[in-house]
């Protein structure tokens, strides 16, 4: 039989002794009832002579229980999961990979010892549930050849926004979000209604706060909130005259801050932040979910816990102990730095445009006087005028019509602060 099994494999040998279960159970009881001699019996079914005697004793005794295996219907002494349950518990994260449900045992349910990937693989694939990550083709795709991770943690930090459904509402909303290159951790995750310049400011801020100062790079794609998009008509001697030497605030915010800014010509140049989209897509939803976060105030609130236990989990030691974040600059004023400012002038009635809105300054009412006014996810809106912030006031109710100038990120922040009086505000106002 040992030569059988190794020949014809498991399953052929398996349906081999079930075939010589169905003959024990035919024959055994002919031979306990004399129908059949000893010799008879063990010839039909192909055993010995001894084994046909063991066999009608205990059948004399126990009658057809004896073909049923003791072990039959009974919890494995080793088995310490009860699979009905991790059923039930994935129902709360359906739809989460695998290996993030996993996580969300230790995380969030609590269990006291963690299951093997394998025993919730087992578990749930048994309940007819399919991974997702199962549904995702596979497909060929052009070879991209890694890039060398820098040594230093704060060396280079990579940059983008992900527009998705986060809060699984049919909604989509933007996670604003930076990776340290040497570690793989995420330094600063933050949502805003849309990718836009305030949410990176906010994720610039936040970096500080978490690391005592700025990365010496920062890699990120091509998009207009960091770089001039060059326009197609212009002529070279047009772009050899200044277009080239444009900048956006945030060339000139990262310029002052000493940061060197690098453009990816592709998805897969930044391909470190890309996988943590991946990653988080397949997480944060249904955590979010389960938890009841629903709003993007919720959810930021949220991430820095959920980063501390991301990082212990996925990040990993740098090439190089030493740190290499930059000190922030002295006496400077982050609250400035880190807005979206325009340059207005008040007008003959005192009031200023914005976006097709009227605003006006109480503080500064005399007709064309310059100053700067300060969009901030810390203060909301400012006018600045002489190392000094003024307030800013609504000189008509902001309404939601077709076709309107001011971009849907800005119009959510100016309805926070002019009308929910929550905010006190970072800056020192005049």
């Amino acid at each position: 039989m040992v030569l059988l099994k190794c020949v014809v494999g498991y399953s052929d040998f398996a349906n081999v002794n079930q075939e010589l279960q169905n003959l024990k159970i035919i024959y055994i009881p002919q031979c306990a009832k004399g129908l059949i001699s000893i010799s008879q019996c063990a010839k039909k079914i192909g055993i010995t002579a001894r084994s046909v005697c063991r066999l009608k004793k205990r059948y004399a005794q126990y009658g057809d229980s004896i073909f049923v295996h003791g072990n039959t219907g009974r919890t494995p002494q080793n088995k310490r999961y009860d699979y009905n349950a991790i059923v039930e518990d994935y129902k709360k994260f359906d739809g989460t990979p695998f290996a993030s449900f996993r996580d969300d045992c230790a995380d969030y349910l609590h269990y006291e010892r963690v299951p093997s990937y394998t025993t919730v693989y087992n578990a749930l694939s048994g309940a007819g549930i399919v991974s997702p990550r199962a549904r995702i083709p596979v497909r060929e795709k052009k070879k991209h050849l890694p890039r060398k991770e820098r040594p230093n943690e704060g060396d280079l930090v990579q940059i983008d926004g992900c527009l998705h459904d986060w809060f699984m509402t049919g909604e989509k909303c933007t996670l604003h979000g930076a990776i340290d290159d040497a570690t793989h951790q995420p330094v600063a995750l933050y949502f805003c209604r849309n990718e836009c310049l305030l949410g990176y400011y906010k994720m610039l801020s936040l970096i500080k706060d978490k690391t005592g100062g700025f990365p010496r790079a920062i890699y990120s794609d091509r998009s207009s909130c960091f770089f001039v998009t060059k326009d197609a008509q212009a002529t070279v001697q047009e772009q050899l005259e200044g277009m080239e030497k444009a900048e956006t605030q945030w060339q000139k915010t990262c310029r002052e801050l000493g940061i060197e800014l690098i453009a990816a010509r592709s998805p897969e140049a930044k391909g470190r932040i890309e996988r943590l989209w991946e990653t988080l897509q397949g997480r944060l939803p249904y955590i979010f979910r389960f938890l009841g976060i629903d709003t993007m105030e919720k959810a930021n609130g949220f991430l820095a816990d959920f980063l501390k236990g991301f990082n212990a989990r996925f990040a990993v030691e740098a090439q190089d102990k030493e740190l290499h974040w930059q000190a922030p600059p002295e006496g400077k004023d982050f609250d400035l730095l880190f807005s979206v400012k325009a340059e207005k002038k008040v007008r003959k009635d005192g009031h200023f445009i914005y976006h097709g809105y009227l605003f006006s300054v109480p503080a500064i009412t005399t007709s064309g006087t310059k100053f700067t006014l300060c969009l901030s996810e810390n203060f909301g809106l400012r006018a600045y005028r002489d190392g000094r912030y003024y307030n800013v006031e609504l000189a008509e109710p902001l309404c939601d019509v077709a076709g309107e100038a001011m971009p849907k990120v800005e119009k959510d922040l100016l309805y926070r602060y002019f009308y929910a009086d929550t905010h006190s505000g970072w800056a020192v106002v005049g």
